[in-house]
């Protein structure tokens, strides 16, 4: 077998900051994989310049690159093939559009889109991309990463857009949002990325129980139920379906 040790820690590297939930130090990457401190140093300025991690403050962090990586990944396993029957079935029993989607860079990318036929159109065309931070699919997975990760894959956008005049326009105000998805399980949005309609969303995880997707339900904002816990429900219980089915 080839020797490559430079290729093998930089991913020793990428494994032990994956395993953390916190930034870690470049000392103590090297002291807890016993790499050389210089080589350690070349292989993180690597990793940052192709944005696998990110330096913060106290530290290095995984990079927004990584999640694109396993968004790519996402696109060649089955979870599209799995997902579509359960999506499907979800937008017809409650007549309305669900999607999948993932996350790449700090962009929520639709990869499935099942509409039924008495729904409203909304802007979830497959391939279609939205900021992370206004859609209901993107804030379910970004409530369950890690904010180092959060706060890396966010770094280069100096200024929060928006479509409507609706939604988090900071990190802070974001991070406030995020801490009650995460409390919940699911995200909410009411017209932040099409006026007049409103779309709950729940996580998918992989077998490392990283949220690697999301499921949404487009509703008319005036028509969805007061008592929005019986829908939620079903989205997490789909959500969960697909989850099941990639363990």
């Amino acid at each position: 077998m080839a020797e490559v040790p430079a290729l093998r820690r930089a991913i020793a590297i990428l494994r032990h900051m994956a395993s953390s939930n916190r930034s870690i130090t470049a000392g103590a990457l090297v002291r807890s994989l016993e790499i050389p401190r210089s080589s350690a140093y070349d292989i993180l300025a690597v990793l940052e310049e192709l944005g696998l991690v990110a330096r913060t403050e106290s530290g290095y962090v995984l990079g927004a690159g990584v999640h694109e990586l396993g968004a790519s990944y996402l696109r060649t396993n089955p979870l599209q093939r799995l997902a579509q029957p359960i999506v499907r079935q979800l937008a017809e029993d409650t007549a309305t559009t669900a999607q999948l989607a993932v996350i790449r860079g700090w962009e929520t990318e639709y990869v499935l889109k099942e509409q039924s036929l008495k729904s409203v159109a909304v802007i979830t065309a497959t391939g279609v991309r939205m900021p992370s931070y206004l859609t209901a699919t993107g804030r379910a997975i970004l409530a369950q990463l890690p904010k180092s990760e959060v706060l890396a894959m966010l770094q280069s956008e100096t200024e929060f857009v928006t479509r409507t005049g609706k939604g988090p326009t900071s990190v802070k105000a974001l991070n406030a949002v995020l801490a009650q998805e995460r409390r919940t399980g699911s995200a909410i949005e009411h017209g932040e990325v099409t006026p007049g309609i409103s779309t709950l969303a729940a996580p998918v995880f992989d077998v490392l129980g990283r949220p690697i997707a999301a499921i949404g339900l487009s509703f008319v904002t005036e028509t969805l139920p007061e008592d929005t816990g019986p829908v939620v429900d079903r989205v997490k219980a789909a959500a969960a379906e697909v989850t099941a089915k990639l363990r």
